[in-house]
């Protein structure tokens, strides 16, 4: 009885998870669709969007920091709900605003309270599900961001194209602001609330308690206990190539192919399938590779390599062919993205520290993002989009390196690394 109660309760927590971290993507990435129309109602530069879309990630990244630290230490039901909440106004009010400071500082606080979910939904996710199950529920709640992808390239780019680009953002913010009462209402921070015990057996027994009487170490402890940094380094050239795409990626397909609004929308619509195809992927891959994360990783970038490569020498053929490249080097990124900030930080649920390690893999991703974000824009003007793919092909084989280095430091026996990934 009680089996089948659990079961009906994972359903119902991870389903509002995945709607959470959906709708914040809605409220997101929207702007990368509204850009083109954005500088033709203002007459701003590129650099000038790009650098909204780099405070948006320099503070979402900076929260990341904060917030999945503190998630670690309170209830993830009432965090995620101020983000959500905050989110929804902040779209409201950018889709209402004509000021270039206004504008820069609604989009900061939306990345801010965006912050405020990924660790904590991880965290709660840990709660709710086995140890065994954690790659299977880090794949599937990754799937989020392709809803939300999907509504904010799909929908949004059907809206501009019938009303202005005003709506992208307050139909968004409406949506938002619903669901986070939703949230509140009905979410669940641990079994525990509803007289059930957690599946998973290294989590802690007391929901939200504090960590520095849980594990014996800090987080600077176990950053070197596990050799972290290696995963760092992949975090950050990931976060320039998967956000670099998410932001510029409607722009680069619309200009390399002189294309209409209308048209690039319909397009684009489907990188998110293929980033849902790339996250399926990644979990097909890590099973076959024995749920060795670091390496499924490496091949997943080196596959983002090839697939850029291929853009910048075929796709200019065709719309089509630049679509399809363009995809192939997001679904890389979206799966490399699913195992780095989903599956990773899920083994170190033994030391409490599984939204801090969250945030933090999360905040150097969005670290990097954000200088991408306005120095894309400088690098078109100069070099023209050519020069953007190269600064990606070598990301790419920074990242190959970096887990390739870790995951050969993890094979060596009775190292600290093989026996916390064992953990």
């Amino acid at each position: 009885m009680k089996e089948k109660l659990l079961k009906s309760w994972q359903m119902r927590i991870f389903i509002l998870c995945w709607i959470a971290y959906a709708f914040v993507y809605f409220g997101r990435v929207n702007i990368s669709v509204a850009i083109p129309e954005i500088q033709n109602e203002f007459g701003w530069d590129k650099w000038q969007v790009g650098l909204i879309g780099s405070l948006f990630f320099w503070i979402y990244g900076i929260g990341q920091l904060i917030n999945g630290n503190i998630g670690d230490r309170i209830s993830s039901r009432v965090l995620i709900f101020e983000g959500l909440f905050v989110t929804a106004l902040a779209n409201l009010f950018f889709g209402l605003s004509a000021s270039f400071p206004v504008m820069i500082i609604l989009w900061s606080l939306n990345g801010y309270f965006q912050s405020t979910l990924w660790g904590p939904i991880t965290k709660t996710l840990s709660f709710w599900f086995s140890h065994e199950s954690r790659g299977k529920v880090a794949i599937w709640i990754s799937t989020s961001m392709v809803g939300g992808y999907l509504l904010a390239w799909g929908l949004s780019g059907q809206i501009l194209a019938l009303f202005t680009w005003r709506w992208a953002f307050c139909i968004p913010g409406a949506a938002i602001l619903v669901y986070s009462a939703i949230w509140y209402l009905k979410m669940k921070n641990h079994p525990m609330e509803v007289g059930l015990e957690s599946p998973n057996k290294y989590v802690n027994t007391k929901p939200d308690s504090d960590t520095s009487t849980y594990s014996g170490l800090s987080f600077f402890q176990v950053f070197l206990k596990t050799k972290l940094w290696y995963v760092v380094i992949a975090c950050l050239t990931q976060g320039i190539i998967k956000d670099g795409i998410s932001l510029w990626g409607p722009t680069l397909l619309k200009e390399t192919h002189n294309l209409d609004m209308e048209s690039t929308s319909a397009l684009i619509v489907f990188i998110p399938l293929m980033n849902f195809a790339g996250i399926m992927m990644a979990g097909w891959l890590n099973k076959r590779l024995g749920n060795k994360e670091k390496l499924a990783t490496a091949v997943l970038f080196a596959s983002g390599m090839f697939s850029i490569l291929l853009l910048v020498y075929l796709g200019k053929l065709s719309p089509i062919a630049g679509l399809i490249f363009l995809g192939l080097s997001s679904a890389a990124m979206y799966g490399a993205n699913t195992l780095l900030l989903g599956v990773i930080p899920m083994n170190f649920a033994k030391y409490n520290k599984v939204s801090s390690i969250a945030g933090f893999l999360d905040f150097c991703s969005y670290l990097a993002a954000g200088c991408t974000a306005s120095i894309t824009g400088l690098i078109v003007d100069k070099l023209g989009w050519n020069g953007v793919l190269s600064v990606w092909i070598v990301s790419c084989v920074i990242g190959v390196v970096s887990l390739m280095s870790s995951w050969k430091s993890e094979e060596k026996p009775g190292s600290p690394t093989q026996l916390s990934a064992l953990s």
